[in-house]
């Protein structure tokens, strides 16, 4: 049994090795052929910058965070958001007041139900179309890397499940080093295929960031590096998600999610 799943870590392995190949060379060759218009102007928006490093659901959460950091929205243990004022909304973010919309007309939503109604809100509509007008965001995905995309994320399940494997057989046939020769193969295996999926986007992406969309979060990580202490919030959140979100015994600066600040900021 040692030998069968060592020998379906390594078949994982190289398929994980080809598909990635493909995915790379499929990048190289899109930003290659990129043909954008001059980037004039000031950097992105922490908004455009959510949805370049994260996607729509990254977009969700940093405006979830941004309302509950200046009031708006109050978070309730059991992981609702509830709308607790109500500030003038022509200030704010249409993304912002889509939420807000949204968590008044329900009176109350969990995170996945705000993220799924700004996936399908104009709102985020908009700000892919911005992007794609900045030279920061390409075409659909062309339905082949579509389909490489799709494989990869069943070999990263793979991975993970004959990591699962692995764990038992080490223990029922006593045995140490084929076994954890397999694990080491498979836990590399899924790093790597997590690490191209992320360059595309992932999770879920069916939109992909250009060259120069990369060089700006490139900039934006340069000036603020994943843990380090901020003024605002935003930003942080934008590239790193909501793990950024400062604990109880470290609060936000008063002005961190200042409405004013939420339509036109930049890193």
């Amino acid at each position: 049994m040692d030998v069968v799943l060592l020998l379906l870590s390594f078949i994982v392995a190289l398929f994980t090795a080809i598909t990635v190949g493909d995915l790379r060379r499929a990048r190289r060759d899109r930003d290659s052929g990129e043909v954008l218009p001059a980037r004039d102007g000031p950097p992105p928006t922490h908004y455009e910058l959510a949805y370049l490093a994260g996607g729509p659901d990254r977009v969700a959460d940093l405006a979830l965070a941004l309302l509950a950091g200046a009031g708006a929205i109050r978070l309730a243990r059991d992981g609702q958001a509830h709308r607790v004022v109500s500030p003038p909304t022509a200030a704010r973010h249409p993304i912002e007041r889509a939420v807000l919309a949204f968590v008044e007309a329900r009176r109350g939503a969990h995170l996945f139900e705000i993220r799924r109604e700004v996936r399908r809100s104009p709102a985020l509509a908009e700000l892919a179309a911005s992007l794609t007008r900045l030279g920061l965001l390409a075409a659909q995905i062309p339905r082949a890397d579509a389909d490489l995309l799709a494989w990869l994320r069943w070999l990263r399940t793979a991975a993970l499940a004959g990591v699962a494997l692995e764990v038992p057989a080490m223990l029922v046939q006593r045995t140490v080093w084929l076994p954890l020769l397999g694990m080491v193969i498979l836990v590399g295996t899924r790093i790597v295929a997590q690490s191209e999926l992320r360059e595309w986007g992932e999770p879920g992406a069916t939109r992909v960031g250009t060259w120069r969309a990369r060089q700006e979060l490139e900039r934006a990580r340069g000036r603020h590096p994943h843990r380090a202490t901020s003024a605002t919030m935003a930003v942080p959140i934008a590239l790193y998600g909501l793990g950024e979100l400062p604990t109880p015994a470290d609060p936000p600066e008063p002005d961190a999610g200042r409405s004013g600040e939420s339509g036109s900021g930049g890193p």
